[in-house]
Order: C-alpha cells, then structure tokens, then sequence
C-alpha cells in the first residue's frame, strides 16, 4: 500500500523537477543487493531495535498523529496563501514531521518504558508472555524485506500510472474533478495491470528471499508466531543445510521436497496473478 500509494503520488501529483530526483534514487534502493540490506540489519537495525524497542513501537503512531495533525494545521491556511507554498516546502515540512516524530518517539521510550514496562520491557515480555525478545527477529527481517520490496513494486507502479495517457486525466479534470478524484478513479484502474503485477512480483521476491533472512534473523529453526523470535524460511533453510546433507540420505530428500513445494507453490501464485492481470487488462483496455 505504501508502495502504491507512494507511486501515485510522485506520478500524478509530484513537481516533475523533484520526480526526476525522487524516482532514480528509489531505483538505486531497489538495485541493493540483498546480502548489503542483510548485512545493514543485522548488523545495524537488530542492535538499534533491541536498544530502542518501545521507541520502535511507538514510533508509528506518534508519526501518524504527527502527520495528522500538520495536515490539519496546513488546511486550516487560506487556501490563497496555501497554494502560494512550493511543492518543495511541503516535502521538506514532511520530512521534518517525520524526524520530529522519530525524536519524540525516542525520548518518550525511557518514561513510557520505565511507567509501563518496569524499565525493562523485554523482561516484562518474558515474565508476562513467557517470551524471549532475540536481538534478530522478525521484526528486522519485515523491516529489512520492506526496505528490499518497497522500492521494486514503487518503480514498476509509478512506470505503469506514468504511461497511462495524459488526455484520460485531462478529461477527467475538464469535467470538474479534481487531481485526487482524477488519480484514484481514472489512473488506478487503468494501471491496475501493471500495479496488480508489481505487488506480485513484490511478493515473489519476499517468499523467495534468502540472504536477508540467513543474515537478519539468527536463522532460528523454530515455529513460533511471536515477531519477537527468530525464523527460518524454506529458501533459507535449504542454503543452509544442503552442503551437509548426505546424497540420497533423509535430509537430502527432505530438501528436495521443500523445494519442491517452494516451486509449486510459486508456479501456482505466478499463474493466478497472471490470469488476473490479463482480466484487468482486458477490463480497461477499453478505455
């Protein structure tokens, strides 16, 4: 969602001078390779969240309080003055919002924690839920997935919202609608094949990654749904046991069919995304 959402943005909405800064340094992000954005959170973001859990899960409410209230601030201007603002500004005030929220949410975590927690908020958990909070979890690894899965579906959006031709959103602002209306209703479900294919695709490289998991989550064999623990994924585990699998033996056979079953089930999602982007093609095409 934040992906599309995102993608939207920078190709209906956004000053084309600050698109053409915006989208190739999006692409760079999605170029990394995923044994870098392993290494950065294992290395860096797993360290960061065992200091500053409770900063890190207040981080997102306080964000969207705080941009809930600039957006409320920033309507309650004139719209004459309002519409005086660049584009600029308002990114910059954004990304202002965005480290202020970042700096509260980080020096409120030693009160909250020490009023809520007993000062130890990863004691609290073990004594209350009888679970232990490991430094790599699951929490780094969806942070460090997000950071690798963002950026390919934002590119391959914003290039399909970004071809839908111009004269569909011209006639759709002639007949009183505005950018928004214009954007949601016209430029979404045109380009919904090509956005539908971006979150598969997205997807596919999320179920199949290997090294962010093998680097970022202690690669723990255990089945737990607590994002406090670490995890193991099929892809992982067969890099990691197949070089001391004797041939022919159980654990030979037992990767293969995990294997197996990563590549049905795979072929099965790509086939279904397949069959449904042909059908949204098909819908808008004749627009």
């Amino acid at each position: 969602t934040l992906a599309v959402l995102a993608a939207l943005y920078t190709s209906q909405l956004m000053h084309p001078r600050i698109r053409s800064f915006v989208k190739p340094t999006v692409e760079i992000m999605a170029a990394l390779p995923s044994v870098v954005i392993g290494f950065l959170a294992g290395l860096w973001i797993a360290p960061f969240l065992e200091k500053n859990l409770v900063a890190a899960l207040m981080f997102l409410p306080i964000l969207i309080g705080f941009v809930l209230g600039g957006a409320w601030f920033f309507f309650r201007i004139p719209l004459k003055q309002r519409g005086r603002i660049p584009q600029e500004v308002e990114l910059v005030i954004l990304a202002g919002l965005v480290v202020l929220a970042l700096t509260a949410s980080l020096f409120l975590s030693y009160p909250v924690e020490k009023l809520c927690f007993n000062g130890n908020i990863q004691q609290w958990i073990y004594d209350t839920m009888g679970q232990k909070v490991e430094q790599r979890n699951s929490l780094v690894i969806g942070l460090a997935i997000g950071f690798a899965v963002i950026p390919i579906i934002f590119t391959i959006s914003e290039d399909a919202m970004s071809n839908v031709p111009r004269h569909y959103v011209s006639g759709s602002l002639a007949l009183g609608a505005s950018q928004w209306q214009s954007a949601l209703r016209i430029v979404v479900p045109t380009a919904s094949p090509g956005i539908f294919s971006a979150i598969m695709l997205g997807f596919g490289r999320a179920v199949g990654e290997t090294m962010i998991v093998l680097m970022a989550t202690g690669n723990t064999p255990i089945m737990s749904l607590s994002p406090f623990n670490g995890m193991r994924t099929l892809s992982a585990n067969i890099a990691v046991e197949i070089p001391e699998a004797p041939l022919e033996g159980s654990l030979y056979r037992v990767l293969f069919l995990g294997a197996a079953r990563l590549f049905v089930f795979t072929f099965v999602i790509n086939t279904v995304s397949e069959v449904i982007r042909l059908r949204l093609r098909e819908k808008y095409r004749a627009l």
